[in-house]
């Protein structure tokens, strides 16, 4: 496959499951495209987790967060085995006001299901 077919798969994954699973509060949407444990990266250490570490309706819950704006998905690194990607995005209020900015970083491997996140990292300001 190309570079170009690889980060399409990738993209296809994320879009598919893990921005569908965060819509609709769905995390076993997200957990089919989840290796697990899956490393998550925060605050400066990393948890390995049998269970996705973020909650979307508790985030919803905890910060007001209706919809996201100036959402960016970006494949930055693939080949057969592996991929890197980084999202970003501005979470806003149901009247539009802007709660924070985020940004993730990803890890995947490919595997005889397809690709699977084993890596999560992430940064809001």
């Amino acid at each position: 496959m190309t570079f170009d077919e690889l980060k399409q798969e990738v993209l296809d994954t994320y879009m598919e499951y893990y921005v569908e699973g965060f819509k609709h509060n769905d995390i076993s949407l997200i957990d089919k495209m989840v290796k697990y444990p899956i490393a998550y990266i925060n605050d400066g250490s990393v948890t390995m987790c049998d269970s996705y570490p973020i909650n979307p309706q508790k985030l919803k819950d905890e910060k007001q967060w209706d919809h996201s704006i100036e959402w960016k998905f970006e494949v930055t690194a693939v080949n057969d085995k592996d991929a890197h990607a980084v999202a970003s995005a501005v979470r806003c209020r149901k009247d539009g006001s802007k709660i924070e900015s985020v940004h993730g970083f990803y890890a995947f491997t490919k595997t005889t299901e397809g690709w699977k996140m084993y890596a999560v990292a992430d940064t809001t300001f």
